[in-house]
């Protein structure tokens, strides 16, 4: 480490800078600066500086005295070619600087982001020794202690943590999750409500809290905290899930349905870190692959989405699922050519692969061919009957190929696969409304939509315009109530209740 003590001083009304380097320094200005401290006002100004100094020197020297062993997998050459090689990139930057704790911390989150629990628990420990002022260290070595199937070890760990460091919010969280996991409801209680008070704008302190009231039947008081929660982050469809289950105790079915139906599908997410918003650039097993790319497509990055299966391509140049996804990446991407080309090279390696048809109709319906999208459809359909997607498929290659009744067909087939297709519904009521002109029948079929998914927007939006359009006032503003309820910033609402509001006005009924 290169300390450079810069001094000032002013000279005929200019600021002089000087820098104690060799070879830098002047013999006059070498003078002042010995004169400059000798003054005794800076003597304590240098027995500072020097206490500094010294700190600093006593941390790094005790740490270069800690006894580290970079942690390897037993099983390196046999791990994922992919995955290999960038767990090798790493342990030879840990290996250039092993006393790092950045390093060290980075090492375990890229164990930890691939399933490697034991090796990142040891680099977790490596970083306690190096820097035991580090709460996320001693976090991540509980964390890792839980998935490797020690919970109440790791429930102890995290009540040693948040007692070294009270203020330390993700402490608790961990700790009131891990709890609630262990049926430790009291505890999992006071940790919530710590977490809470640490961080009031975290969704997840009030859910916990929401949680806890439902494990020991106070429903009433769950839906308020969960309410809260919601209030905090509307999309979080845990917080929905958790408050179905409260409006369920409550007695309030129509309530229940509707947030049961918004937390559908919810995953568990833990509260983020400094170190966990890191782990998703450390993934490299291709299940998290295909997931981190599907996520890119649908949120609107399907370039990304490319970027990460091109790249997984080259480790696994003969893999279908790499093959398959990648060629989904190129469709949304806009470039049907390349999913083409891809998926024939695929039914040559197999011919029998029911996804690669099912993309080989979309390439050739976006590319005009709808013939032959027609064609790869029925080849889905021949080796997936009951697959939904096959008959979604050649429905798509039928409309490329205005053949709107034919693709009706094709997609009530599609739902009779997948009878709890609230989708499926969806879609086909947009055929009946905007390529075949049957309004009655569309209704149907979004009314259907919603029964399945009571929260499925679109849905709600079609069924009140078409109830404007009919001049069904009542009917619309109830959908228009829903809509309110569940999506209040839906960009469709002031629209419709704009045309709803001249729909009711006295001109209007005159007329």
């Amino acid at each position: 480490m290169h300390w450079i003590v810069k001094l000032s001083r002013h000279k005929a009304g200019s600021e002089k800078s000087l820098a104690i380097e060799k070879g830098t320094v002047s013999d006059e200005d070498r003078r002042f600066v010995v004169a400059w401290l000798s003054r005794p006002k800076h003597l304590l100004t240098l027995a500072i500086l020097a206490t500094i100094v010294f700190a600093v020197w006593h941390v790094y020297s005790k740490r270069s005295e800690v006894s580290l062993t970079i942690p390897v997998p037993a099983d390196l050459d046999r791990l994922d070619p992919q995955l290999r090689a960038y767990l090798q990139e790493k342990l030879d930057w840990v290996r250039e600087k092993p006393h790092d704790t950045n390093r060290q911390a980075t090492l375990g989150i890229v164990y930890a982001a691939n399933g490697l629990w034991e090796r990142a628990r040891d680099a977790f420990r490596n970083v306690e020794q190096l820097d035991p002022n580090q709460p996320l260290a001693s976090m991540y070595v509980a964390v890792a202690t839980q998935e490797l199937g020690d919970l109440a070890e790791a429930v102890r760990m995290y009540r040693d943590l948040t007692l070294r460091f009270p203020d330390f919010a993700p402490g608790y969280y961990r700790l009131g999750d891990a709890s609630l996991r262990a049926g430790e409801v009291a505890q999992a209680e006071a940790a919530f409500g710590r977490l809470i008070a640490l961080a009031p704008k975290e969704w997840r302190g009030y859910a916990g809290l929401g949680d806890v009231k439902l494990r020991v039947g106070q429903y009433a008081e769950a839906a308020q905290e969960l309410q809260q929660a919601i209030q905090l982050a509307p999309d979080e469809k845990m917080a929905h899930h958790l408050l179905g289950l409260a409006c369920r105790g409550l007695g309030r079915k129509q309530g229940a349905e509707m947030e049961l139906s918004r937390g559908l599908n919810a995953e568990h997410y833990p509260m983020p870190d400094a170190w966990s918003v890191t782990a998703a650039q450390h993934m490299n097993l291709l299940p998290d692959l295909f997931d981190m790319a599907k996520h890119y497509s649908t949120t609107g990055n399907p370039a990304k989405a490319v970027e990460i299966l091109e790249r997984a391509l080259k480790f696994h140049p003969g893999d279908k699922g790499v093959m398959n996804h990648l060629a989904a990446a190129y469709n949304q991407s806009g470039q049907p050519q390349k999913a083409r080309e891809l998926l024939l090279r695929a039914i040559q390696n197999d011919d029998r692969n029911l996804p690669a048809y099912i993309g080989l109709s979309y390439s050739c319906a976006a590319l005009g061919a709808s013939n032959d999208a027609i064609a790869y459809a029925s080849r889905a359909i021949e080796l997936g009957t009951n697959n939904p997607q096959s008959y979604m498929a050649k429905a798509n290659a039928l409309l490329a190929a205005e053949r709107d009744t034919e693709a009706l067909a094709a997609l009530e087939s599609a739902y009779r696969c997948d009878p709890r297709s609230a989708d499926i519904q969806m879609t086909m009521g947009d055929v009946c409304l905007q390529n075949l002109d049957r309004q009655t029948d569309a209704l149907e079929h979004y009314q259907l939509a919603v029964n399945l998914n009571p929260a499925l927007v679109s849905a709600h939006v079609r069924i009140a315009q078409l109830h404007i359009e009919r001049g069904a006032q009542s009917e619309a503003l109830k959908a228009i109530q829903t809509i309110r309820k569940i999506a209040p910033e839906n960009p469709a609402l002031p629209l419709l209740e704009d045309r709803v509001n001249k729909l009711a006005s006295p001109k209007n009924n005159r007329d």
